[in-house]
């Protein structure tokens, strides 16, 4: 490790352990908790949850100190209650050159502490109508790299969800729910559409949703618009400047067909009356057509997921084509001793080919990047090829371990490199395609229902590209992150 690195694991060390001893919380690196066939399960998008099994907590195997809390009877018959709920998080990150060394004079070494509170109400007036309301504050010590507390790492208080949805009854059933306000949309693996939660203010929307159930199909369109971060004032979305809007669809493969497989189909828009996509400005049509497939093949042990979309549409004068395709085989072996599960990925972006022409660099819309491409978000999906290898084992009950290595390139060596946040880190037309590599250790340990602590390092190694445009030092981050939830 780089010297400077080797100072940063020591500073955050001591600078991480402290806040641990508070109930504070802790990013979580590997899913959602597992669901219990007897309890609810916390979730990513708080407002998924349902807690009315604690209508009658006699008839639950086991009680948790919050169960209080999370089912509050308002009427004798128990139509009416509330739910209440929080979480918080923190998270200390220690860099080492940042941003590849920067420019001379940059403060490319720091360490941070980023701090996350949310707290939520749900409120069911009778089994048609509920209100959700969940208020996010998220603070940052200060920061000294290039481009300092950026609006994903502040946001003091603001609302993050607020809508009031409702279910009707339709044919003895409710398989539509409505929802009309601010909210949070996650939709497949969220390459495209997410939450964002690794980053510190996590992202929503205003405008409306309808989620329709079809046996084991889902379908959920919506329309909406996406809400900025203004740290100091109410966070809001930008009226008639970006619309995004859409179908998605998911539903289980018929088991004859193939057991145990899920295809999603989707139709994703996005409407900017002020947009610049490589180098041409006007107003912006996109329209991305996409699907995903997972899956098992056989008994084998081998799984798998493959996803790939195609966009359309118009900036300025400029026509817009691109693409993606993005997959990944698993080999789970669980009857090993710590289970390891061995992976391989491909993926692939579309880059622009003739700068000031036809549009041809993908664009991700609203994507949770850190999830593919590695722990420093150096690498976003746009203008991409990458390939992946790695494992994850299972130590112990509740804890997970995974290393991985992730070779990048750029799809076309006239376009730039973009970082996860879609962001231009590097431009040159012409040059190597090569922009590095990155390899990174995880652990994640779910240390009982309520705390999740989190451990990662991550080091990339500048490629020819990054050699060719700049300074070109490779870049290390450490992160320490406890998570508490109720």
């Amino acid at each position: 490790m780089h010297r400077s690195a080797s100072g940063a694991l020591v500073a955050l060390v001591l600078y991480g352990v402290a806040p641990a001893t508070a109930a504070a919380g802790a990013e979580e690196p590997y899913g959602e908790a597992p669901a219990s066939a007897s309890r609810p399960a916390y979730r990513t998008l708080r407002f998924e949850e349902d807690w009315s099994a604690l209508r009658d907590p006699a008839a639950l195997p086991a009680r948790d100190l919050f169960d209080p809390v999370k089912f509050i009877a308002l009427s004798d018959d128990g139509a009416l209650w509330l739910s209440l709920g929080a979480q918080a998080r923190t998270r200390t990150e220690g860099w080492s050159d940042f941003d590849f060394g920067g420019v001379p004079g940059d403060d490319t070494d720091d360490v941070f502490l980023e701090t996350r509170l949310r707290l939520h109400a749900d409120l069911h007036l009778g089994p048609a109508l509920r209100l959700f309301a969940e208020a996010k504050s998220a603070l940052v010590t200060h920061v000294d790299l290039p481009g300092g507390a950026t609006p994903v790492r502040r946001d003091r208080l603001d609302l993050q969800n607020g809508f009031v949805e409702l279910t009707p009854e339709i044919g003895g059933e409710r398989p539509l729910v409505l929802r009309a306000g601010r909210q949070e949309l996650l939709f497949g693996a969220q390459r495209l559409v997410s939450p964002s939660d690794w980053t510190n203010a996590r992202r929503t929307f205003d405008g409306a949703t309808a989620a329709l159930r079809l046996g084991a199909a889902n379908v959920t369109g919506f329309w909406t618009r996406p809400v900025r971060v203004r740290e100091r004032q109410f966070n809001r979305d930008n009226p008639g400047n970006d619309q995004f809007f859409g179908v998605y669809g998911s539903s289980d493969v018929p088991g004859e067909l193939w057991p145990g497989a899920k295809l999603d189909l989707y139709w994703l828009g996005r409407a900017r009356q002020n947009a610049t996509v490589n180098g041409t400005s006007g107003s912006e049509r996109r329209q991305t057509f996409g699907g995903r497939l997972i899956g098992t093949l056989g008994d084998s042990g081998l799984d798998f997921e493959t996803e790939a979309a195609l966009q359309l549409g118009r900036v300025g004068d400029a026509s817009l084509r691109s693409g993606m395709v993005s997959s990944e085989l698993g080999w789970w072996l669980v009857d090993w001793p710590l289970a390891p599960r061995f992976f391989a990925g491909f993926d692939w972006a579309s880059g622009d080919g003739r700068p000031g022409g036809k549009a041809g660099t993908f664009d991700p819309l609203f994507p949770l990047g850190h999830r593919f491409f590695g722990e420093l978000d150096l690498v976003g999906r746009r203008n991409l090829l990458a390939g992946a290898a790695g494992v994850t084992v299972r130590p112990l009950t509740g804890v997970t371990a995974g290393l991985s290595y992730q070779r990048f390139w750029r799809a076309s060596n006239r376009d730039a490199l973009y970082d996860a946040t879609g962001q231009v880190l590097r431009f040159a037309d012409g040059g190597s395609r090569s922009t590095g590599s990155e390899i990174d250790l995880v652990l994640g340990w779910r240390f009982d229902p309520h705390t999740q602590l989190g451990l990662g390092y991550g080091h990339f190694f500048a490629g020819d590209f990054v050699e060719q445009t700049g300074r070109s030092r490779d870049v290390d981050l450490v992160y320490f992150s406890i998570q508490y939830t109720l």
